[in-house]
């Protein structure tokens, strides 16, 4: 009897079930490595950039210290679509200056500047709101240029030089926070939900002494 036919033979003395099952069992048992698997790769988006302060310095006029910062990034996609469809978005610049004392620092002023962006659809501008100390608006033609007014922040009055001691030393704090302003559009209340969104930077230190 040859070989071949007496392994015939063999495995004909087993039912097709029989077989089957061993069959899987020997897929199961033998070592995975023995077998090529390719691995499915994620993408992964790159990070999209996010707001934040950049180019914070102070300086002082003859009665009062100064602050200057700019807000990078401050329109991002969910941003520049809400403008689009008619939602004021307000740009709220808080500052704080602080005097630290042992395990404590003593708050000595604090100041809020803001900016509200909003598009004109009818006259196809953009409007820049100034608040609160001086309010005023200011119209232009594009985003890029509603953005510098709303993102250069110069000559902001922090405190009058008359309380600041000579030789101490102090902490100037800010941040920007990004939010959407009341609007006067019909369903405002229905854009609202379906642009539930919000940015805040984290806070940007100087210290010095004066």
């Amino acid at each position: 009897m040859t070989l071949a036919r007496h392994i015939t033979c063999y495995w004909g003395n087993y039912s097709p079930l029989f077989i089957i099952c061993l069959a899987i069992s020997v897929l199961i048992l033998v070592p995975e490595t023995l077998f090529a698997r390719t691995r499915p790769v994620t993408s992964l988006p790159d990070e999209l950039p996010v707001p934040d302060i950049y180019g914070f310095t102070i300086a002082n006029s003859r009665d009062n210290l100064l602050a200057y910062f700019s807000l990078k990034n401050g329109c991002p996609p969910e941003v520049q679509t809400a403008l689009g469809t008619g939602i004021s978005v307000r740009y709220v610049y808080e500052l704080e200056l602080q005097s630290p004392r042992f395990l404590l620092k003593k708050v000595l002023s604090q100041r809020t500047v803001i900016r509200t962006i909003t598009f004109d659809n009818l006259k196809e501008e953009y409007q820049v709101s100034f608040g609160p100390d001086t309010p005023r608006v200011i119209c232009v033609k594009t985003l890029k240029e509603a953005e510098s007014i709303a993102f250069e922040i110069n000559d902001v009055a922090v405190i009058p030089l008359s309380r600041l001691i000579k030789g101490e030393m102090y902490i100037l704090r800010v941040r920007a926070k990004i939010e959407k302003a009341s609007s006067s559009l019909p369903f405002r209340n229905l854009m609202e939900i379906f642009s539930s969104w919000g940015y805040q930077t984290k806070w940007h230190e100087i210290q010095f002494n004066y």
